[in-house]
């Protein structure tokens, strides 16, 4: 004979395999995910075309151009993902940067084009180095990068598209 305490335990357990099930059938049944849900984009934009970009007079969106240099003889992968300002997923790119060579991914990559004001946070093998750009009608401006030698973390804690 079971104890009440046995009981409780199972009416507990019960509870909580039901509380799943809502999510696990929306998912059996192939409820199209959002874009957070994707899995990453591979980038190939290189120097020329970054140098492209930077030289349009007459833009009318503004943008956030995350570039990637690779320092090291080998190529290197770099993976990404884009947080809104309140932390919720956007979006994930991957590039595959050339040895001595350069990739940059704009903001609007990660959104499929929708606005959003957030953070980029990235991993790569630490001979890549980050730098990031505001790309705005009439200016160009640089922001801040924090890149975290050792762990081959790279943090953009600004990044917009509108």
């Amino acid at each position: 004979m079971r104890s009440k305490g046995s009981f409780i335990q199972i009416g507990i357990l019960s509870l909580m395999v039901a509380g799943l099930l809502p999510p696990l059938q929306a998912a059996a049944q192939g409820i199209e995910a959002g874009p957070q849900e994707v899995d990453a984009r591979e980038i190939t934009r290189d120097a020329a075309a970054l140098t492209a970009e930077m030289r349009v007079a007459d833009r009318d969106l503004v943008d956030t151009a995350l570039v990637f240099t690779n320092l090291g003889r080998e190529r290197a992968w770099v993976s990404c993902r884009a947080f809104d300002a309140d932390g919720g997923r956007v979006g994930r790119v991957r590039l595959n940067v050339p040895p001595g060579g350069l990739r940059f991914t704009l903001a609007s990559d990660f959104s499929y084009g929708r606005d959003f004001v957030g953070r980029v946070q990235c991993s790569t093998q630490n001979r890549v180095l980050g730098s990031s750009v505001l790309l705005a009608p009439l200016a160009l401006t640089d922001l801040a990068v924090q890149q975290v030698q050792g762990i081959g973390s790279i943090l953009f804690p600004v990044v917009a598209t509108h």
